[in-house]
């Protein structure tokens, strides 16, 4: 065997019995010889420690066991970091195994560059027979690398370019793997702190994301460890759509400091903006609740000395708010998502199709100071009313009238939408968005307009458009009788509430939606932000958003 490699190998153990003296022996047997081997014992009352004392017997190893009993899984990891003194910590769990060649092979890695911090490689899985129909276990079977999202990774590089993945949220969450299948230079603990002890399911990756925006990060492409998944325990250590609210949240305000926010992909940036929000929209609700119960006071919002002129009269309300209350706080809604989300600028030229009442107007106008607003829609009245409205306080914001056939809002029209042209220059609008427009229009009608958008629109800048959307999670709701729509009547290319008057509301497939952006070359930002309109719990808004953008060379 070689000299001693700085390591010190951290194994926290808790009635771990069963497999114990397998993964003290894999340390035993490793190429090199570790500086110190760590346990600390979190209260075990099936032998464990009596094992590993056997077995420290039996070895010239140095093996530390400490006299204190910590409480609580991830107290007990951060007890064996306090008190290693290798250079570096491996850690290895009671139910895993470190292949032969592990430590040299990280350590080796480690040393060939001061600034890396993290080592990790690949893991083999070692599926207990009672594990096998687990869901989460075949789903970790069928995808065993779990850095994939990452791409290509080099023996060596800069721990912000993976933090830099477009993929960074999306499932698996821990693209690194477990603590076994990871070396840290033990001096980084010191700076970036130790694991969160008020997190279980995401501790891990939450740590990898601190470690990752402070060094330089070593990959191995080939499995140095085994971790094993057995009855009781397979279901604990990982998990996907169970994992607690709490534990992303918190995985999230981590992403969200100023050490690590700035070096995030946009779309992950746009991920954390509506995460916060949804975390949010319980507030919200509350808050419209409240609203609503006072929508037949005077209106809300309104400044001193009178009521918000801004506010139609009750008798204008039409499509997504019954009352002033509510419509004010749904336009306060989208103001946000405008801002936070499709990072609206004051500057900003920006279309509003299907602008009703003015509902998204009203917020704007305290925003866009040296941009502009533009505001088309099918109602008359509701045109003139905010022409009249607006046009003495904000010259910059104008609406305009499209006298087009709906058979709910405009009877009477003298143009098909399938045949109307906006009534603006093409690539002249920084921001287009469409609320409540294509839940009421057929598709002929619904893809002319999208062409629409996209001619408008100005390259390499976005568009937000909600929709009622079908895909397997929606029919499953609504299969169920969840969902506050049926859509029970199919035409050709969407599906309706009712077959008298369809354009009440439509819904469409998602992947008939997708492949329209595809065809007329708007790339979506994903995810698409599911409503809550059939009662999905992770829901942000009522209708489903889509937010695109138009690519640079798409003039």
């Amino acid at each position: 065997m070689f000299n001693p490699v700085p390591v010190s190998v951290c194994m926290p153990i808790y009635n771990g019995a069963l497999y114990i003296r397998d993964a003290i022996q894999s340390i035993f047997n490793q190429t090199v010889i570790p500086q110190e081997i760590i346990v600390s014992d979190s209260g075990s009352s099936d032998g464990s420690e009596n094992i590993v004392r056997e077995e420290a017997q039996r070895s010239k190893l140095k093996v530390i066991i400490l006299p204190a009993k910590t409480p609580g899984m991830v107290a007990n990891w951060n007890s064996t970091i306090r008190a290693a003194s290798g250079k570096y910590i491996k850690f290895l769990f009671q139910d895993d195994l470190l292949h032969s060649n592990c430590l040299e092979e990280m350590v080796k890695v480690a040393e060939s560059d001061k600034r890396i911090g993290l080592v990790f490689s690949p893991r083999d899985l070692l599926v207990e027979p009672s594990v096998e129909e687990d869901l989460m276990t075949q789903w970790l079977v069928q995808h065993p690398n779990l850095s994939a999202a990452f791409g290509n990774l080099e023996t060596n590089q800069a721990g912000s370019l993976l933090l830099r993945s477009s993929k960074l949220l999306q499932g698996p969450l821990n693209k690194i793997g477990e603590p076994t299948a990871v070396l840290v230079r033990t001096d980084l603990f010191h700076r970036v702190g130790l694991f969160n002890e008020n997190m279980r399911q995401l501790v891990d990756m939450e740590m990898w994301v601190r470690l990752m925006a402070s060094s330089h990060v070593g990959y191995i492409p080939k499995a140095l460890s085994s971790v094993r998944f057995h009855a009781g325990q397979a279901t604990n250590r990982h998990r996907t759509e169970e994992i607690d609210r709490f534990e992303r949240d918190r995985l999230q305000d981590t992403l969200r400091t100023l050490a690590i926010y700035p070096l995030l992909h946009w779309r992950v940036k746009c991920a954390l903006r509506f995460a916060q929000l949804r975390r949010n929209r319980f507030c919200v609700k509350k808050k419209l609740r409240s609203l609503a119960d006072q929508s037949r006071q005077p209106p809300v919002s309104a400044p001193e000395g009178g009521p918000d002129p801004l506010i139609p009269p009750d008798s204008l309300h039409s499509v997504g708010s019954h009352g002033s209350a509510e419509y004010v706080a749904i336009g306060e809604e989208f103001f946000r998502y405008f801002i936070d989300v499709c990072e609206l600028k004051p500057d900003d030229r920006v279309l509003d199709v299907g602008s009703g009442t003015g509902r998204m107007a009203r917020p704007l106008t305290r925003y866009l100071k040296g941009g502009s607003y533009e505001g088309i829609d099918i109602v008359a009245r509701s045109v003139q009313w905010c022409q009249r409205t607006y046009a003495s306080r904000y010259p910059n914001f104008r609406f305009h009238f499209a006298d087009i056939y709906n058979k709910v809002y405009n009877p009477d029209g003298k143009h098909k939408a399938s045949e109307y042209r906006l009534p603006f220059e093409t690539s002249s609008f920084d921001f287009v968005f469409l609320t409540s427009v294509f839940t009421h229009m057929l598709p002929q009608d619904m893809e002319h307009y999208l062409s629409e958008v996209v001619r408008v629109l100005k390259s390499s800048n976005r568009c937000l458009i909600t929709y009622f959307l079908i895909n397997p999670a929606a029919w499953k709701l609504i299969n169920e009788g969840a969902s506050y729509h049926s859509f029970k009547y199919e035409l050709p290319g969407c599906r309706t509430e009712f077959a008298d008057t369809p354009e009440a509301v439509v819904a469409y497939n998602e992947s008939t939606v997708r492949g329209l952006y595809a065809k007329y070359r708007l790339n979506i930002t994903e995810p698409v932000l599911y409503g809550t309109w059939c009662k999905r719990k992770d829901g942000l808004s009522w209708q489903d958003m889509i937010i695109a953008t138009k690519p640079a060379d798409c003039v």
